[in-house]
């Protein structure tokens, strides 16, 4: 089957219901950052009558148009290597126009009932960052766009996430959701497509995290808490030098988030005055921390575009401020990264000097 592949925004704005405009801000989070100018996305909900959902994830309309960018973009490898990762087109076939081989329909669901599409591939489907930011906001845009209670509605999920299972069962256990089996294709009647709220690594639309906040932060907590984010277990990005730093901190929370469940992760930064940790996926918990807190991030002078987090405390208006130390790289297994390990510049610790931390956060009040 002969399919355009769709990449353009107008796309959507034309045949969907644009919610957020785009909107620049400016973010200064560290001298040697290679961009501080951002541009927030367009966000839309749309509608598409007998359409096909894959798992990959990806929609083909009846009109044969391909959708994968603006609503779950492609991983490089699903896009550039299929043959080691599905058979839905051929290597070096990605282009404007396709050939694809989706698999039959097993599945199909009628009006009059109409069905949400919340996209997530089997790479990102435990990661809290992705689940927060790219899964459960796509609800702030439902409700702005219809004005009923995302609660009650019905969602098609194209992967299994237990760590959406988790948060669901906690936060909106009414939520009635379906998960595709891996490689099978069904039809909808009528579904209804929100879009992302976050691209380029980070740059989000900003009514996002406050949303998310007001929706969810628990509430009650008195903000006196000195928390050090431990990744001691972690195969990367940890403090080798942690103990020596420990030794030096008198009244602080010396937390491993791995240890916690997610209510607990929650009431702790919804408590937190200071939050001190690597550079990692747990910090998307500072979606609870009340304004104004303090928030120093552990980044590689070398990944300073990494500005996921200082663009979320900026639009949460928490304090961060990102330290950039000193890094020791962690060595390749016969020539193959760890398990767990997406990519191989993330194949470092951090060695702190204490005494120029110390002297950091006397600095800036910590």
């Amino acid at each position: 089957m002969i399919v355009k592949n769709i990449s353009s925004i107008e796309y959507f704005l034309q045949r969907g219901e644009p919610i957020d405009m785009t909107y620049r801000y400016n973010v200064n989070y560290h001298s040697l950052a290679p961009k501080t100018s951002f541009d927030s996305p367009h966000t839309f909900v749309a509608e598409f009558r007998n359409i096909r959902a894959n798992s990959c994830p990806l929609l083909i309309t009846e009109e044969n148009e391909m959708l994968t960018e603006h609503i779950w973009p492609l991983l490089h490898k699903y896009k550039f290597k299929p043959d080691s990762n599905h058979k839905l087109w051929k290597k070096g076939e990605w282009s404007k126009k396709m050939d694809v081989d989706i698999p039959p329909i097993t599945k199909s669901f009628a009006e009059p009932y109409k069905y949400f599409w919340l996209p997530i591939d089997k790479e990102s489907a435990e990661n809290p960052w992705h689940i927060w930011i790219d899964v459960i906001s796509k609800f702030r845009l439902i409700e702005k766009r219809y004005g009923f209670d995302y609660e009650n509605q019905i969602y098609i999920m194209s992967h299994r996430s237990h760590y959406f299972d988790k948060v669901a069962k906690l936060l909106f256990p009414a939520l009635k959701y379906y998960v595709m089996p891996e490689n099978t294709t069904w039809h909808f009647d009528h579904l209804i497509v929100p879009s992302m709220s976050n691209t380029d690594d980070g740059v989000l639309a900003p009514d996002l995290p406050s949303w998310l906040r007001h929706k969810f932060a628990p509430r009650g907590h008195n903000q006196n808490k000195k928390i050090w984010i431990s990744r001691a277990n972690s195969k990367t990005r940890k403090v080798v030098n942690e103990q020596e730093m420990l030794l030096m901190l008198k009244g602080w929370d010396i937390v491993k988030l791995e240890t916690l469940d997610i209510e607990e992760q929650m009431s702790l930064f919804a408590s937190a005055e200071v939050v001190v940790a690597p550079h990692g996926a747990g910090l998307v918990n500072l979606l609870w921390c009340n304004s104004l807190t303090k928030v120093i991030e552990f980044q590689d002078k070398q990944m300073l575009s990494k500005k996921v987090y200082p663009l979320l405390s900026y639009h949460l208006g928490l304090a961060h401020l990102t330290y950039v130390t000193k890094t020791v790289l962690v060595p390749m297994d016969k020539n193959k990264k760890p398990t767990g390990v997406k990519r191989k510049n993330d194949l470092i610790n951090f060695e702190i000097n204490t005494t120029d931390l110390l002297k950091f956060f006397t600095k800036h009040n910590i």
